[in-house]
């Protein structure tokens, strides 16, 4: 499955963003997005999905639901996200920060390892 969502990501790269994106110019409206996106996708309660809310476990959705989570980013966004993203992002804001870093609307968290950060540059054209 996740080969094909890949491959239909492979696929939206060359559309360009859809126009509900294009006013997103800082991280907080990056993370709303995201709290829209959980919120209308999977039916979690606004309430819970704070920035100190813990992916795994802590909002209720599955691997798999989070693994969509990041897909839809990804295609959205026209990011690659690296393997392994949900190990290095614990909360919601971490998944946020790392979405809006990549796409050049904010600094690099602090929790992006040098190993991490360098297979997110392989990836994308994430800026210096």
């Amino acid at each position: 499955m996740r080969a094909i969502l890949r491959a239909k990501v492979a696929v939206h790269k060359g559309r360009g963003m859809s126009e509900p994106i294009l006013g997103i110019t800082n991280w907080m409206h990056l993370f709303r997005w995201i709290v829209k996106l959980i919120r209308d996708e999977y039916g979690v309660d606004e309430k819970v999905l704070t920035r100190n809310a813990v992916l795994d476990g802590g909002i209720g959705l599955t691997a798999e639901q989070l693994e969509q989570v990041l897909d839809h980013i990804a295609e959205t966004f026209e990011l690659t996200f690296p393997e392994n993203t949900l190990n290095e992002t614990v909360r919601l804001e971490d998944l946020c920060t790392l979405t809006a870093w990549m796409r050049g609307l904010f600094k690099k968290p602090d929790f992006v390892t040098p190993p991490f950060e360098e297979r997110c540059r392989s990836l994308n054209n994430v800026p210096a």
